[in-house]
């Protein structure tokens, strides 16, 4: 039951998730080579504080430390209530695991970098550099 509730979750949030995040088609970033650069490294931090926060229910957090602004507001717009409780109700599991595929590419102040979830799940995150940190501005989930 607790994973259906969970899939059902995810499944939400991609949906509410896919109508957010823009309709401007991100341009591909240049791959980063060799060692890890220290945007990227930045850039798993912030995957980091997304899983971390998911695992402690902080839809707060979330909504305004790990989303762009924009995200929080389009994810408030499509869901008709406001970003942090759509996030927690969709994205809350105290054993959240996400990581980051190889393929990170970074270009000025925009990234995008692939992500699985532990039930294999895989999105493509936009990221923008805001503020000096890096803050996901839209997730597509693949094949959307």
């Amino acid at each position: 039951m607790q994973a259906l509730k969970a899939a059902a979750g995810a499944a939400a949030l991609a949906a509410v998730l896919a109508a957010c995040g823009g309709s401007e088609t991100p341009q591909a970033p240049a791959p980063t080579q060799g060692a890890v650069q220290t945007s990227e490294r930045d850039i798993l931090n912030t995957v980091d504080r997304l899983q971390e926060a998911g695992r402690r229910g902080d839809g707060a957090a979330i909504c305004r430390d790990v989303f762009t602004a924009r995200l929080a507001r389009s994810i408030a717009r499509a869901a008709g209530r406001p970003c942090a409780p759509t996030v927690r109700q969709t994205l809350f599991s105290p054993d959240t695991s996400i990581s980051v595929q190889r393929d990170v590419r970074v270009t000025g102040q925009r990234a995008t970098a692939v992500t699985r979830e532990q039930n294999g799940d895989v999105s493509t995150l936009a990221l923008l550099r805001e503020g000096g940190r890096w803050r996901i501005d839209s997730i597509t989930p693949a094949g959307g």
